[in-house]
């Protein structure tokens, strides 16, 4: 029962939760156009919720199995101050577009999960948004939610 009540399993059944419930809302949309099936905008991001679950359920059940020597959560206030944060970066996402939130959402949650270098912390909280960024909008031309203030991010 001590691995079942572990952080690393609760973190890993919340991954699992979200990513099937995401996945279950793509059934329920209708597109225009009948068409061939990877032509439907939905058709990529079921590809990656499935992989998404399948590595939360394999990485959940590896963690049960082998939880003799899993310690036990070491702070519900961190675990509260993700969840917050995930929750806020969600909705700011929709308004804010993605770079913005994910800055600051990686300014928030990485000391929370105790890396506390601000020179780790500030790199990689711009590094990795910007890059996506990059990435996807102007290198796959396939747009992020981007900024109200610019449409370079």
């Amino acid at each position: 029962m001590r691995a079942a009540a572990s952080e690393r399993v609760l973190v890993l059944l919340a991954l699992l939760i979200v990513a099937v419930a995401l996945f279950a809302s793509t059934f329920g949309q209708t597109f225009s156009g009948g068409g061939d099936v990877a032509q439907q905008p939905m058709f990529f991001p079921r590809i990656v919720l499935g992989l998404w679950a399948a590595l939360a359920l394999a990485a959940l059940v590896q963690a049960v199995l082998a939880g003799e020597g899993v310690a036990p959560i070491a702070s519900w206030t961190r675990i509260g101050v993700v969840l917050l944060a995930i929750v806020v970066y969600a909705n700011a996402i929709a308004w804010e577009g993605f770079f913005v939130p994910s800055v600051v959402f990686a300014l928030v949650c990485l000391p929370a999960f105790g890396i506390r270098n601000p020179l780790v912390v500030a790199a990689f909280a711009v590094a990795v948004p910007g890059a996506l960024v990059a990435l996807f909008n102007h290198g796959l031309g396939m747009p992020l939610p981007t900024s109200r203030f610019t449409y370079l991010f």
